[in-house]
């Protein structure tokens, strides 16, 4: 008998298979009803008690004492789409043992119970039963899973990915005029406003503002920031260049649909789609909007950086200590991505190129459809395409690299490599 045929020392036909729901690792209590004439009768859950003792090669075992019977163990092995339970009594394939059954019903009083912070595959030595990849611990309290520090993008089989297949590059208008210099009659400069946009607080996406400013003696660097410009404000009186005016219409209208729309207590489905579809339509406008201005923002001789912590601190004034300066470039960021065989496992970076070389993004400073370098963290590239943007924001989340077990990078990765090869550069080391 083979190693991948025994589980916590038995055999795996001593392990009863119960199903979850499609692409999901989800058992409901009527799958296992259905599975088994077992009923708790006039037991309550308090009554069935269960502890985990070890976490092993991807194996819970658990002590269970149903009230004036004696401990048992029961074992769960949660696979890619069902889910392995038995007990040192009687389950098997075949049979799902009382045990067993009160186990899971204690588990599952909620009607189900997703199972997928128990599925590591591949994660753990044979010998040892330890894992590389993961901090594990056992007490009275339960079990805690956790993915050590270095493998923050650890990649499981179902784990969502960024779609690439369907990626669209925006046409980028080529700058044709030159810098022009400042107006001493009308400084008005422009500036990035930025958020988190998961926080409900922080409810918007990036966008251009207009301000006025003051300048030091030296007239080239700001002394202080007068006011934001907003549309409903006159600027009649100020002699505005052509291309400050198109900027400004551009600021307008992003100004207008950048708020992002949260779900709110009380609405139906309904209104909650259409909040959904309103967000990705704004989204694709804004980016639209930006590629507009960024031929007239890269020659605007003052930009900043704004990090607003919602829409709802854009006031009158700008703060000096939160305005960061700010230079947008129209060179074209290509993604880049690396591939890496670190022996038991491979691992994916995302990296960006601007004229053939390659740079590493500014952890924590990622304007959605922007980025910037960690070595010129103020230097402002947009991205050609918004399956671009929704790639970045995902490596973002894990220090722009993920980790693949090659036990299934073959069938549940590589797929995923093919479509990178498409449509980005990748390297191989």
């Amino acid at each position: 008998m083979t190693k991948n045929s025994m589980l916590a020392g038995k055999p795996k036909s001593h392990f009863f298979k119960l199903p979850f729901d499609k692409n999901t690792r989800i058992l409901k209590l009527n799958v296992l009803n259905a599975h088994t004439d077992f009923r708790p009768g006039n037991l309550s859950y308090y009554m069935v008690e269960k502890k985990v003792l070890t976490f092993k090669k991807g194996v819970i075992a658990m002590r269970v004492r149903v009230e004036n019977e004696p401990p048992v163990k029961v074992y769960l092995k949660v696979e890619y789409d069902h889910l392995l339970v038995s007990c040192n009594v009687d389950t098997n394939d075949t049979y799902l043992g009382r045990y067993a059954y009160l186990t899971l019903w204690v588990m599952l009083w909620n009607e189900y119970h997703d199972f997928n912070e128990y599925f590591w595959p591949e994660c753990f030595d044979e010998k040892t039963g330890k894992s590389k990849y993961l901090e594990v611990i056992c007490d009275r309290y339960g079990i805690d899973i956790e993915l050590k520090k270095q493998f923050k993008g650890f990649f499981r089989p179902g784990d969502l990915l960024p779609a690439i297949s369907e990626r669209e590059v925006m046409e980028r208008k080529p700058t044709i005029m030159e810098r022009p210099t400042l107006n001493m009659e009308c400084l008005i400069g422009y500036c990035i406003a930025n958020t988190d946009p998961i926080r409900f607080h922080s409810n918007h996406y990036p966008f251009l503002i207009p301000y006025s400013f003051s300048l030091n003696a030296d007239c080239k660097t700001v002394k202080s920031f007068t006011a934001f410009i907003f549309e409903k404000e006159s600027l009649e009186n100020l002699e505005l260049s052509s291309n400050q005016n198109e900027l400004n219409q551009i600021c307008y209208k992003m100004k207008k649909i950048a708020k992002i729309h949260f779900r709110e207590y009380g609405d139906t489905e309904e209104r909650s789609v259409e909040k959904r579809d309103l967000n990705v339509t704004n989204r694709m406008k804004i980016f639209e909007l930006f590629n507009q201005a960024l031929p007239l923002l890269s020659l605007q001789p003052v930009t900043h950086y704004l990090f607003t912590y919602g829409m709802r601190n854009i006031q009158k004034r700008p703060m000096k200590k939160d305005m960061q300066v700010a230079r947008f470039s129209c060179e074209i960021p290509r993604l880049n991505f690396l591939l890496n065989d670190k022996g038991n496992y491979f691992e994916l970076r995302l990296r960006f190129k601007v004229k053939g070389k390659v740079l590493l993004f500014c952890e924590g400073k990622i304007a959605m459809f922007l980025v910037c370098s960690s070595s010129n963290p103020n230097e402002w590239y947009l991205l050609e395409s918004e399956a671009d943007a929704n790639v970045v924001r995902f490596f973002s989340q894990t220090d722009f690299k993920i980790q693949i077990p090659k036990g299934y990078y073959k069938e549940h990765f590589e797929y995923y490599i093919n479509e990178i090869k498409k449509h980005y550069e990748l390297e191989f080391r």
